[in-house]
C-alpha cells in the first residue's frame, strides 16, 4: 500500500483515469491515507471481500471536491 496525507492521496485520484482508479483505505497512522491501484489482483480481492478499511474507488473524473469531503471524513488526527 501507498501511505499519504489527504492532499497526496487526492493528488494520485486527480491524476487517475477511469481504466486505473485508486482505492481508498483508512490507514493507522495518524493523518494518513492507503491509496493504492484497484485494479491489482490483491486490491479486488480486497474490494470483493469488503475489507473493513476501504473508503472507497476514486478517479480523476469524479467529483473531486465530494471525494475530498468523503475522504476527509475518514483522517484519523493525533490525540
Amino acid at each position: 500500500m501507498s501511505k499519504g496525507n489527504l492532499q497526496q492521496v487526492m493528488v494520485r485520484i486527480k491524476g487517475s483515469e477511469v481504466s486505473s482508479p485508486i482505492a481508498v483505505f483508512r490507514c493507522d497512522q495518524p493523518e494518513m491515507l492507503d491509496a493504492v491501484l484497484a485494479a491489482t489482483v490483491k486490491t479486488q480481492q480486497m474490494i470483493e471481500q469488503r475489507h473493513p478499511d476501504l473508503i472507497g474507488v476514486y478517479d480523476g473524473t469524479m467529483n473531486l471536491d465530494q471525494v475530498l469531503q468523503e475522504l476527509a471524513g475518514h483522517v484519523r488526527y493525533a490525540a
